[in-house]
């Protein structure tokens, strides 16, 4: 009795001693990588998040992983000349629109849902004062497509004399993110159809209409040549003299508000008709070898990023949580309040997207027609 007792607790070091090495040995196994491409209005974000996620050691079937952060505009996905094939992708894709995917599935990418969205950021009206006051009769009316449309067209035969204001301040310049290589300048692009068509659906409007392309032209001509490959709202910190006018994602505004007040006072409002980024979390899927694990890995990440604490972390960033929205405690937000931003504000109609064809004829006639 007394050896098979001793053949049990030999047995059972055995049994630990193996387990422990096998630990041991998995553990100093470099982690299987996969790549997360993610819209620069969410990187900083991300790669916080996905800093902690990796610390935390996950593993998928006994293999330790980990995620690398690559910062990939939306459009580069599915416009241009280096779009996303059935050979050359990321893993998964935190776009900053849901309109990207469906364009992207139209140009036949396998993605899959993983979740709706993680964050949102609406696009959001701005301008300097001495500007702004002009076209909103100092704030009575709310800055939006149909006062910038207006003075555009007039500021095409003169410049801002013609509305009251200095003639030395010469044209109007406006500032939104470049149409062929930013969604946020698509997405304000369609906050103006939607003004124009005084409806927020553009799924069955033709934006090809010479009626609404004769509109926006003073409005595409605004667009300062010197801000064409640049960023506007690097820009636009410069002062009015730069850019006077913009519509930018309300996390741009957040984070850079403050170096713009140091030109002169900056007052923001939304849009009546709004396009809100919502930055949905989706993967590939295919035949491979490692699908499978990938699904898995993916699920853990995407978990992981809708937890609080990821989420309670948006703010910090000049991002919305995917359900809830700041408070008094999110410096960023509480500051910028005096400048119009709101915790809560009345995000208006919410526009939904044309058509990958409709905005590929869009974007083509923009960059045509500066």
């Amino acid at each position: 009795m007394r050896q098979r007792g001793t053949i049990f607790i030999v047995l059972f070091i055995l049994i630990a001693v193996a387990i422990v090495g096998v630990s041991r040995f998995m553990g100093a196994q470099p982690p299987v990588e996969y790549t997360l491409a993610v819209d620069p209005l969410a990187q900083a974000w991300a790669d916080s998040a996905v800093t902690a996620f990796n610390a935390s050691q996950p593993t998928v079937n006994g293999h330790r992983i980990s995620f690398r952060v690559v910062a990939v505009d939306d459009l580069s996905v599915w416009q241009g000349q280096n779009v996303w094939t059935t050979k050359n992708h990321q893993d998964v894709w935190l776009p900053a629109s849901h309109a990207s995917v469906d364009y992207a599935r139209a140009n036949g990418l396998s993605l899959v849902n993983v979740s709706d969205s993680l964050a949102r950021t609406p696009m959001v009206w701005g301008g300097y004062i001495s500007r702004a006051n002009l076209l909103t009769s100092n704030g009575v009316v709310p800055l939006d497509w149909s006062v910038v449309q207006g003075a555009a067209d007039k500021m095409t035969q003169s410049n801002w004399a013609a509305l009251g204001g200095d003639s030395s301040w010469g044209y109007l310049k406006l500032g939104f993110g470049q149409v062929n290589s930013k969604i946020s300048g698509l997405a304000a692009l369609f906050t103006a159809a939607a003004t124009f068509n005084k409806a927020p659906d553009l799924t069955q409007i033709p934006l090809s209409e010479q009626a609404f392309r004769d509109w926006l032209s003073p409005i595409v001509k605004s667009r300062p040549s010197f801000a064409i490959s640049g960023d506007p709202l690097l820009t636009m910190i410069s002062g009015p003299s730069t850019i006077e006018l913009a519509m930018f994602p309300e996390a741009q505004w957040l984070l850079n508000i403050k170096g713009m007040n140091n030109q002169e006072e900056v007052r923001v409002n939304y849009p009546a008709y709004q396009f809100m980024l919502d930055f949905p979390l989706v993967r590939w899927q295919d035949n491979t070898t490692g699908d499978a694990d990938r699904q898995l890995a993916v699920k853990q990440l995407g978990d992981w990023l809708a937890a609080s604490q990821q989420q309670n972390n948006l703010p910090t960033y000049g991002l919305r949580p995917a359900t809830t929205e700041p408070t008094q405690a999110n410096d960023l937000f509480r500051v910028a309040i005096q400048y119009g931003i709101a915790f809560a504000p009345d995000f208006g109609q919410a526009v939904k997207a044309p058509t990958v064809n409709e905005v590929k004829g869009l974007i083509q006639w923009v960059t045509s027609n500066r």
